[in-house]
């Protein structure tokens, strides 16, 4: 895509407004939030961020962070990981500002675990449908450690399940995903974190 193509496309994304699905979050200096819009009927979850960056060696000075979010979800696309199927996934840095946009379509027919539990409470799956769904988490698991690749921020509200039909499960909100040297190290992190929610 030629410069000024994308540089178009970014600022129509960034322009573009919708419902807030997360409002946005001030703090070090940025801003966080993630928007719900309709593009020819398809639902589009627009995330736009303000100077969020991550530092590294390869870094130092900073990348925001939706850069490093975009190359996680292709890794975790090849690794077979269900993610969200990324539209657009850019950053601009306009007068000294990183200015960064992720657009991805709807997971449709997922929902978190929580939302999933929730349901469950109200109106009992069978112990069939409630192993396939633990089932589906497990593999999920499996793909991304298998890529030594943690989630790092996993929460009930950040695996999505789908038990109509076949089950599934995978993952979003990967901004805070990182690569281990070792399997085991990326197993223990987000199983420590998640059975502090579960």
């Amino acid at each position: 895509m030629a410069v000024s193509a994308k540089h178009d496309e970014f600022n129509h994304w960034w322009a573009t407004e919708g419902d807030w699905v997360e409002e946005p979050n001030y703090r070090r200096n940025g801003m966080s939030g993630v928007q719900c819009v309709e593009r020819n009927g398809k639902k589009l979850y627009v995330k736009r961020m303000t100077h969020h960056l991550f530092h590294s060696v390869r870094y130092p000075f900073g990348r925001p962070t939706i850069v490093r979010e975009v190359a996680v979800i292709k890794e975790l696309e090849r690794a077979g990981v269900i993610v969200p199927k990324i539209v657009f996934g850019e950053a601009v840095k306009i007068e000294g500002e990183w200015r960064a946009l992720l657009v991805t379509e709807d997971m449709a027919g997922f929902i978190s675990i929580a939302d999933w539990y929730a349901r469950h409470a109200v109106t009992p799956y069978s112990d069939e449908v409630r192993q396939a769904m633990l089932k589906a988490v497990a593999l999920a698991f499996k793909k991304m450690h298998s890529v030594n690749r943690q989630h790092g921020c996993c929460y009930v509200r950040h695996i999505y399940v789908k038990t109509e039909g076949k089950a599934e499960a995978g993952f979003l909100d990967l901004e805070k995903s990182r690569r281990r040297l070792r399997r085991d190290k990326a197993i223990n992190h987000d199983f420590r974190q998640l059975e502090k929610y579960l």
